[in-house]
């Protein structure tokens, strides 16, 4: 009996000291709801999203969206508007860590061209409440059924006015994120420069050459009105190639992911920058002569003559901030129109070129 009142005895001091460690430690934490189900790879390939809830960047949790089917079933690739579906999931979630958009719940995210929604669904669970603006009609219906938490706009990103989504979004500047078609790279890009007050950082998919294009440094073949334009604006940086392999149909070139970034302010130059088009316009049109001869009309028209160091110069010579001192040597200072999109539309616009 004695035995058996001190075994009792050291099983309650067990118990009280186990409590007093309870308590210090405090209740028992929640499992987390980010946890990947047993079995499955957090970084595998495919395109199906894993996981039960998300966390979004308010704090609070949301069901997790799976990604829709990729594959060609679902419907083909149009040639007419330059679709070419991403299909490999490592590359979609580098695309998608390249944005890191600071806003409430991702309300200022735009993505363009969502297609069947390679990136949307990863977007969707960090940014709830991102805009997709997609001109597919079978993309957006597929995107209603499959998300349809999303908000999908039926449109052209040409047709997209960036000031009024900036506004729809409180005033925030706009992140905007894209697998782009090819062929309407350039002014889907120089829509978004026209927009840059609007717009905070562009995350964009492109073919390698043009990447290259809008990052070139004076000096090489590469090196044009995009790398002028851009640079001006904003800084353009190339982050990473892509091969044909992860996108169908597969292209018959290499792409590339760029960023660019926008300042809050728009940068003001001192110039009408519908003069700088006209300018850059001449210039590369006959890229391969001497500035005194590619700009010759404009030089004649002005009565302005170049000197020596700078008439004998080819363009892709010049930085973008020498195109802004050689437009103010021919046109003097001053200012854009308000309300004009300078560089949208094609660079033979003489309504842009006045």
């Amino acid at each position: 009996e004695a035995a058996f009142m001190n075994c009792c005895g050291s099983n309650m001091r067990r118990l009280l000291r186990y409590g007093s460690a309870l308590a210090a430690v405090g209740p028992p934490r929640a499992p987390s709801t980010n946890r990947v189900l047993p079995g499955a790879a957090a970084g595998g390939g495919g395109l199906q999203g894993l996981g039960m809830a998300t966390s979004t960047p308010s704090g609070d949790f949301r069901p997790r969206v799976k990604t829709p089917g990729q594959g060609a079933d679902v419907y083909k690739a149009k040639q007419s508007l330059g679709q070419n579906f991403l299909v490999d999931q490592n590359v979609a979630r580098r695309i998608v860590d390249s944005l890191e958009c600071p806003s409430e719940n991702g309300k200022a995210v735009v993505e363009v061209g969502p297609g069947k929604g390679a990136l949307t669904a990863m977007l969707l669970n960090k940014y709830p409440d991102m805009t997709a603006v997609e001109i597919d009609e079978r993309s957006v219906e597929y995107l209603n059924e499959q998300l349809p938490t999303l908000n999908v706009e039926l449109k052209s990103v040409l047709d997209v006015d960036w000031g009024e989504m900036s506004r729809a979004a409180g005033g925030a500047q706009l992140s905007v994120i894209g697998n782009l078609p090819y062929y309407i790279t350039s002014q889907i890009l120089f829509s978004v420069v026209d927009a840059a007050p609007h717009v905070r950082k562009a995350v964009i998919t492109m073919q390698l050459e043009v990447a290259q294009r809008v990052c070139a440094t004076p000096g090489g073949r590469t090196y044009g009105i995009l790398s002028v334009v851009t640079q001006l604006y904003g800084k353009p940086s190339l982050l990473f190639k892509i091969p044909p392999t992860v996108f169908q149909p597969a292209p018959d070139v290499d792409s590339a992911l760029i960023s660019v970034e926008f300042p809050e302010v728009k940068p003001e130059y001192g110039i009408n920058m519908c003069h700088l088009r006209t300018v850059l316009r001449a210039a590369f049109q006959q890229r391969r002569k001497m500035l005194r001869q590619s700009l010759k009309a404009l030089l004649k028209e002005k009565g302005v003559t170049l000197p020596d160091e700078v008439g004998t110069r080819r363009p892709e010579t010049l930085a973008p901030l020498e195109f802004v001192e050689l437009t103010r040597t021919l046109f003097g200072d001053g200012e854009t129109p308000e309300g004009i999109d300078v560089w949208r539309g094609a660079l033979g616009d003489k309504g842009r070129d006045a």
